[in-house]
């Protein structure tokens, strides 16, 4: 509520309910000399309220003299509605002449520009009500839950039009619930590790197939025809590397126009190797490559 009070506090007043302007037993009472003009979201059935959406001019009680549901009438004097708790910028506007003791109450939507016809308007001379000396501000009740009221700007005259806000100036409402990241983590992020974890278990299981399809081909044996007749000893592939980790650089003890030769241990036996291991480039032929096979194998 818009208030003009004779105090800047308001002791006495319910904080939970009567606008934080009265309580049950002083509302209504001329001692109170308070004007206001509410801007109600909650329907009273005591104080004879037309709805839950409403703007209403009061004196000394909230029993308003005069209400409207909240709108505007525009350029064709139609009536628009405004929810004032659709968390959408507003404009209101709150005159009074002291000539003619007419009371206009004025609302319309942001960067709109103040319409012809009032909301709510009601003759009653004020200087019963005020003061020579009297405080202006806002005032609002949270009632049984918590509630946020934003004052955006304001601007107050005696004696004259209020000085105009410059809307471009004015801050926007400060966010309310979550932020698209967090609406995205609690409700996206759980359909998505539905899909996710399944995929991810394909995926890995393709890895593992693949890993052990090429681990089998990496060191599958292939005996050869000259083997039988000439190879007296036969090791398999995957032990001669592990034995030499791999023929790493760092085993080599040597390389010829043959190959390179390699240093290892064998896994079980613990015994000291040399491997040579035949190049693709090698110039050495099958015929020499089976005496070098033959004079090892006697060796």
């Amino acid at each position: 509520a818009f208030v003009v009070a004779p105090k800047a506090s308001l002791p006495y007043a319910d904080a939970s309910q009567y606008m934080g302007l009265f309580n049950a037993t002083n509302d209504g009472n001329d001692t109170n000399h308070v004007f206001a003009v509410e801007l109600d979201t909650i329907r009273s059935t005591e104080l004879n309220d037309m709805d839950d959406n409403h703007v209403g001019i009061d004196i000394n009680s909230l029993a308003s003299i005069d209400s409207s549901r909240a709108g505007y009438w525009d350029e064709k004097y139609n009536f628009k509605n405004l929810t004032l708790i659709s968390r959408r910028r507003m404009q209101v506007w709150v005159d009074y002449d002291g000539r003619t003791h007419q009371i206009d109450v004025t609302m319309a939507p942001f960067r709109k520009d103040k319409p012809r016809k009032p909301l709510v308007s009601a003759v009653r001379d004020l200087s019963p009500i005020l003061f020579q000396d009297m405080f202006v501000g806002f005032s609002s009740a949270t009632g049984s839950f918590m509630s946020e009221h934003y004052v955006l700007g304001w601007s107050f005259g005696v004696n004259g039009k209020a000085p105009p806000l410059a809307l471009s100036e004015l801050p926007k409402l400060p966010r309310s619930g979550p932020t698209k990241i967090q609406r995205f983590y609690k409700n996206g992020m759980p359909l998505i590790s539905l899909l996710l974890i399944p995929l991810l278990f394909i995926i890995l299981v393709i890895l593992l197939v693949r890993f052990i399809v090429g681990r089998r081909r990496k060191f599958a044996e292939e005996l050869e025809d000259w083997e039988t007749e000439f190879a007296t000893t036969r090791l398999k592939f995957k032990d001669l590397y592990h034995a030499t980790k791999g023929f790493k650089e760092k085993g080599l003890l040597g390389s010829g126009g043959f190959g390179s030769v390699y240093k290892g241990v064998m896994p079980k036996t613990k015994k000291k190797i040399a491997v040579k291991r035949v190049s693709n480039e090698s110039r050495q032929g099958l015929k020499e490559f089976l005496s070098e096979i033959v004079s090892i194998g006697r060796m």
